[in-house]
């Protein structure tokens, strides 16, 4: 548990009491605590009334500001709070009903933290599978309801014509095979970055290359690849849409390496050395979804083995999928949602 849980929780639990008894409580509140988490949360708040979004400090309310949306910033004293990620220790009281769903698909990550887990009422996973496997770890609250931030790509939101429209906007040729980058964080100790961040411009000729990395990552890798011409570096929260248009994505151990999955996308990744961040069973699954290259000098080849090969690796994607989601239906906003409602009957749209 973090240390602020306990630094805060008895001075919280006496405000939050005392507001309860003069009825002044904020009600159900959406906790953000990155703009990423908007997107996550979209799925399902489309199938509930709105809800009010508390930002985690004024950095993330400016933004969200800038996307036009309105937030109140913590403290925040609710009856209920829903949030993308594990934070529910920042509302350190029991009689607050805390819903937390999945940042990242599946747990590409150990599972950290039960007792944080455990602080929520429920928490959203994405898969029966994985449902057991945090029962493993001690974690109780776990409900298998999909990953809504894939439900676009598979209920007709991301259509034909808008992806048509997003490769344009985004310098596609449509002569040209399009191959995604994407990297986790440099630090974790399992990224890939520094593989291939300055050396991009050798397959522009070739490829249409679109890149995605982990938010914290260095700024030093982001300014050179950013810097590299032709590149289309993906600003955007949702990389969701930029993965359907590509043909290809190259990885390491991120965990939009399941989003490619998921879409049926071949994958090629790099062999990064295990570490603390390692689970073993994410490292099998990613072995035999994509096809493996030690260093950059691997990869031109790779690629076009990858691209005339897509069936290699297709019945090992849909076990992994099955594994990871159950079901990619285009419903899981929906599925999470009623289980809300259960809880919170008032918020049914």
């Amino acid at each position: 548990m973090v240390f602020s849980y306990y630094l805060i929780k008895y001075p919280y639990k006496l405000i939050w009491h005392f507001l309860k008894q003069m009825d002044k409580t904020d009600g159900v509140v959406f906790y953000c605590g990155n703009e990423i988490d908007i997107n996550i949360f979209k799925p399902v708040q489309k199938y509930l009334k709105p809800i009010p979004i508390v930002a985690k400090n004024k950095k993330i309310q400016t933004r969200l500001k800038k996307m036009g949306i309105d937030s109140k910033t913590l403290p925040c004293f609710p009856d209920a709070v829903i949030t993308c990620r594990q934070a529910a220790y920042r509302f350190p009281e029991e009689k607050i009903i805390k819903i937390g769903l999945r940042h990242g698909a599946y747990h590409f990550k150990p599972f950290a933290n039960t007792k944080g887990y455990n602080l929520n009422t429920k928490f959203f996973m994405t898969s029966i599978q994985e449902v057991e496997e945090a029962k493993k770890q001690g974690i109780t609250v776990g409900v298998a309801i999909g990953y809504p931030k894939l439900d676009a790509a598979f209920n007709g939101d991301y259509n034909e014509t808008y992806l048509k429209e997003l490769a344009e906007r985004s310098g596609c040729s449509p002569l040209k095979k399009s191959i995604l980058f994407t990297s986790t964080w440099d630090k974790s100790g399992v990224s890939a970055v520094e593989k291939w961040f300055n050396r991009l411009d050798s397959l522009t000729e070739t490829y249409n290359v679109l890149v995605t990395v982990h938010p914290s990552t260095s700024k030093k890798y982001v300014d050179i690849i950013k810097n590299t011409e032709k590149i289309f570096f993906i600003d955007n929260h949702d990389v969701v849409p930029y993965i359907m248009i590509s043909d290809l994505c190259i990885g390491d151990s991120s965990s939009i390496l399941a989003e490619c999955c998921a879409l049926k996308k071949s994958i090629i990744t790099f062999r990064v050395p295990h570490g603390e961040r390692t689970v073993p069973e994410i490292a099998e699954i990613i072995k035999t979804i994509s096809f493996r290259i030690n260093g950059f000098s691997e990869l031109k080849p790779a690629i076009q083995y990858a691209l005339d090969h897509p069936e290699e690796k297709s019945a090992a994607q849909d076990r992994a999928n099955l594994i990871m989601f159950d079901i990619l239906d285009g419903k899981a906003g929906q599925r999470a949602s009623e289980q809300i409602v259960k809880l919170l009957p008032h918020l049914r749209a």
